[in-house]
């Protein structure tokens, strides 16, 4: 930024007769001397730029530079005239000034007059020229794209296969396509709609009798020698109507065909309702019996029968039987191995002929997908059951004990179901391991796991989590009657209890327990407690059997 000290005014000469006629002047002047000092400024100029120039160098004040400009006309001994800069001036607006040089007694006088509103009228000007053009290019580019358009909606409605007809309020045609022309004997030379099928006076029943417009689009059938049509009547809003006619010979012809297969047709959707009624009821019915109960029911509805029986090799000893049928297939009675995915059998269909034909084949339709249920159903509980339990004794293992205790801690928030836990832990497994052999260990977890499971309830869950670690789960149970439990297996269960480890050499069978329950221990802490107390229990055991370990 220039500073705008103010200099000692006895050198400026302001009094003269120079400054008081500048002062008259309404455009800015500034009159400089050879260093482009400034040394008088016109009250115009001190308002332009919201100060006194005076002292000021002019390529300071008008461009911001430390140095006379490159251009500079003053260096001229006849300055030029006609520089052009624009500036803002104390308010921040923009000014567009045309500079003006000339000698004068005192220095170089340098006139700036304000061109901004010519400069705009320009602008704007330019603006309106361009902006008509634009209008002028704009309007020919749609005048270019509405002739191809309708260009191309003529042939569009030439390309049409049906035939396609415009008439006026009183049945001249106006217009047709390719397809009017070539359809109708008469398509290229009819000047009426009427004339066009072939007659001489209007349709007695021509929705157009009146004339346009018409409430609605309307429909007429019209049989022309051995082709039959479809006229579609549309009011177009301009006082004309359009005629569409759709040949529908090919579907009047093919309607007692229908008419012929309905029964067929019919048949086959209620076997396909009924094949993805039972491939529902396979995703979501709860055992195979409610499966078969629905099954039998649609195969007999579709075949007719009115007897059938089905055996399930993994489900009831007796068949499921409807009608009359027998409890045994008979030579007479038509039969079918049910065959699961594998090839193997998991069950057999008889049945009594029905009235429809092709029983054979409906049965396989029916009782092919149910015999791959059956199999995939086999096949799910065996790797459930290979997944939740523990190879060696056949009890729960350690995933299926947490998923059951997820089960039970939400019975516990949302219904107040408490729960209780038993740890045990089998001693002297390690002796039986290094004295005796690892098939001695793992005897003496099988008769701890058979013991375990005999002496608890059927909804308790017994799991191995460990190498000689069990817990058992109890549903509903409080920590009084876990402690009842544990009390119950050193008493009774396992006094006395031992394997044979050679030949008249036995080993005691012996558990350190420990219990807790959700009525006096929090849910997410349970296992914690228990763990605890049966680890004091099995630091008391090796404290009274220090030699036993």
């Amino acid at each position: 930024m220039p500073s705008h000290a103010q200099p000692d005014r006895e050198h400026l000469d302001t009094d003269s007769p120079d400054a008081s006629g500048l002062a008259a002047i309404g455009v800015p002047v500034l009159v400089l001397d050879d260093s482009h000092r400034i040394h008088t400024a016109n009250p115009a100029a001190v308002a332009l730029f919201g100060h006194d120039p005076v002292g000021e160098h002019c390529f300071t004040l008008l461009v911001g530079e430390t140095a006379a400009c490159a251009n500079c006309p003053a260096t001229h001994a006849h300055p030029a005239s006609g520089l052009a800069r624009n500036i803002r001036d104390a308010e921040g607006r923009e000014h567009y000034l045309k500079e003006s040089l000339a000698h004068g007694p005192n220095g170089l006088v340098l006139t700036l007059v304000d061109i901004s509103r010519e400069i705009e009228a320009l602008r704007r000007a330019d603006l309106g020229r361009k902006e008509a053009q634009a209008k002028r290019i704009i309007l020919e580019r749609q005048h270019r794209e509405a002739l191809l358009e309708q260009r191309g909606l003529s042939q569009l409605i030439d390309d049409l296969p049906d035939a396609l007809v415009t008439i006026s309020s009183d049945h001249r045609i106006l217009r047709r396509n390719a397809a009017a022309r070539l359809r109708f004997a008469r398509g290229a030379t009819a000047g009426s709609c009427y004339e066009l099928l072939g007659h001489d006076v209007p349709c007695p029943d021509c929705p157009a009798h009146d004339g346009f417009p018409l409430d609605a689009a309307h429909k007429t059938k019209h049989r022309l020698g051995e082709r039959y049509y479809t006229e579609q009547l549309i009011d177009t809003g301009d006082g004309n109507g359009l005629l569409l006619f759709r040949d529908t010979t090919r579907e009047i012809r093919l309607i007692e065909e229908i008419r012929a297969q309905r029964a067929t047709i019919t048949r086959n959707n209620d076997l396909l309702s009924g094949l993805v009624r039972l491939e529902s009821l396979m995703r979501h019915a709860a055992t195979p019996v409610d499966v078969a109960d629905e099954l039998l029911t649609l195969f007999m509805s579709a075949c007719g029968s009115e007897a059938v029986a089905l055996q399930l090799d993994d489900g009831p000893t007796e068949p499921i039987r409807r009608g009359d049928a027998p409890a045994e297939p008979t030579p007479d009675l038509p039969r079918l191995e049910i065959v699961g995915g594998d090839g193997g059998r998991v069950g057999e269909v008889w049945w009594r002929p029905g009235t429809a034909e092709g029983g054979d084949e409906l049965a396989g339709l029916f009782f092919e997908p149910f015999g791959a249920y059956l199999h995939n159903r086999r096949l799910m509980h065996q790797l459930e059951e290979k997944a939740s339990t523990d190879a060696l004794t056949g009890v729960y293992n350690r995933d299926y004990l947490h998923a059951a205790l997820e089960m039970a801690r939400h019975d516990h928030v949302t219904r107040a179901m408490p729960h209780a836990l038993v740890l045990a832990d089998v001693n002297r497994l390690k002796q039986a391991n290094d004295r005796y052999g690892h098939e001695a260990g793992d005897r003496l977890i099988l008769a701890v796991s058979e013991r375990l499971s005999q002496a608890v309830r059927a909804c308790d869950i017994v799991a191995r989590t460990g190498g000689d670690e069990f817990v058992i789960l109890l549903p509903g149970s409080t920590e009084s009657e876990a402690e009842a439990l544990v009390d119950h297996l050193q008493r009774n269960v396992f006094s006395g209890a031992s394997i044979e480890v050679a030949p008249r050499e036995h080993l005691p069978i012996s558990l350190s327990l420990g219990a807790s329950g959700t009525d006096r221990t929090p849910p997410e802490s349970l296992l914690k407690t228990a763990d605890a107390r049966m680890y004091a229990a099995k630091a008391a055991f090796y404290k009274d059997h220090k030699y036993n370990r």
